[in-house]
């Protein structure tokens, strides 16, 4: 292995934080004062689009005329100091790895930049590749993939893939790179071969060493 390509949220810090609550409840609000979206209806219609399309904001451009600037700030510009902090232990570990680290994500590059400055491992990151560097053609694109891997110049089963969403880590694995997903608590297969199966971003050294990448 010569690369880890990281999700972002969810996978560098754990899943049910608040980060994506925040962030969702203010998609949602976007989602009624611009768009006009019921109330009511507005949380199933957001989950809807995500799925189909990859980001919530992939679904809205399919039907509306949307301000995408406008909308990445509203729902993204937040503080989230009060949730993250820094990983004394993931910093160590993405340290010592032998391989190039990227983050590939579907969020904008500003949220991006602010999750790893709050969990002290910018530095350790060669690379992000955001929403905006894959034309707002989020996971599972293969857009985004191959993105990612234009960048670093390497192939793609050069390359470790992690992310918390399933559909995703199918993108990448159909893509050529190996998988693994970060599974739900209590969650260690789905009957799956086509990736590997992590209970934290911690596991990763492991599975590194397994494929080779030490």
């Amino acid at each position: 292995m010569q690369a880890l390509i990281l999700d972002l949220d969810e996978t560098l810090y754990p899943r049910g934080n608040g980060v994506l609550r925040r962030i969702d409840a203010r998609i949602n609000s976007f989602m009624v004062e611009r768009l006009g979206i019921d109330p009511k209806s507005v949380d199933a219609e957001r989950c809807a689009l995500r799925d189909r399309w990859g980001t919530t904001m992939r679904g809205l451009v399919e039907s509306f005329e949307l301000d995408v600037d406008d909308y990445l700030q509203h729902c993204h510009g937040v503080d989230l100091s009060d949730l993250l902090a820094p990983d004394p232990t993931l910093r160590a570990l993405l340290a010592r790895l032998p391989v190039r680290k990227t983050v590939l994500t579907n969020a904008p590059r500003a949220h991006a930049e602010q999750v790893l400055r709050l969990l002290d491992l910018r530095d350790l990151i060669e690379d992000v590749v955001a929403l905006e560097d894959v034309g707002y053609q989020p996971k599972p694109a293969p857009r985004a993939y191959a993105t990612a891997l234009a960048r670093l110049g390497v192939p793609a089963e050069a390359c470790l893939f992690v992310d918390d969403t399933l559909y995703c880590v199918r993108g990448a694995a159909e893509h050529g790179l190996h998988a693994a997903w970060i599974a739900p608590e209590g969650v260690r297969s789905n009957g799956e071969a086509a990736h590997h199966v992590l209970g934290t971003v911690h596991e990763v050294e492991e599975l590194l060493a397994r494929l080779g990448g030490r």
